[in-house]
């Protein structure tokens, strides 16, 4: 009977670490892999990025049910989604939409091709720009730049730490913009429901 069930726990681990193994090179590019040699590791690294080492990783869609941890520079030529949180560190393209179940952060620059969606927080370090709308069921936190071609509706505080610019601006909480060089600008109209604070240093 414990062989049965050995049996059974090893065709369980061996398709848990199936799906683990499509997740595991894309979250840690530069170790090797738990369940795969490194020679493995790192063919599989390379195998989709550009001709020759150190230069930009390119990836397909890239969904988890965990949380996802990237380091660029890396294109993703479809979606990048996530039912748990992402974060992004280093240089990034995504062709199509990011979707984060959890907290979203970016440390460095990201450009979006497509909506971006969040029920965590936001936090950004660095610059992004986002070709369509962006919606976060929580709180946003801009140290650096975020450029928005499409709407922005944020349901937690709004902390701008930098600059803000989009078509059209829906807080349903406070905004605020720390110190007297942070500043935004909403091109067809905004409505904020909360206070409009300025945070001196």
């Amino acid at each position: 009977m414990t062989t049965t069930t050995t049996g059974a726990e090893e065709d369980a681990i061996t398709a848990t670490a199936t799906t683990m193994y499509e997740y595991e090179h894309i979250m840690t590019f530069d170790e090797p892999m738990m369940m795969g040699s490194s020679s493995t590791a790192v063919a599989t690294t390379g195998g989709g990025s550009s001709s020759g080492s150190g230069s930009v990783k390119k990836k397909k869609s890239i969904k988890s049910d965990d949380s996802l941890s990237l380091r660029g520079p890396m294109e993703v030529d479809g979606s990048v989604k996530s039912m748990a949180s992402v974060s992004f560190s280093g240089d990034f393209s995504v062709r199509d939409r990011i979707e984060a179940y959890e907290n979203l952060e970016v440390d460095g620059n990201l450009s979006c091709g497509g909506k971006v969606k969040s029920m965590g927080n936001v936090k950004i370090r660095g610059a992004v720009v986002c070709m369509d709308k962006v919606k976060i069921f929580g709180k946003l936190k801009i140290k650096g730049t975020l450029e928005v071609h499409g709407d922005l509706e944020v349901w937690g505080k709004l902390t701008i730490d930098g600059y803000l610019k989009c078509r059209t601006l829906t807080a349903y909480a406070s905004l605020t913009t720390v110190g007297d060089q942070s500043w935004y600008e909403v091109e067809e109209g905004e409505k904020v429901h909360g206070a409009k604070l300025v945070q001196r240093y």
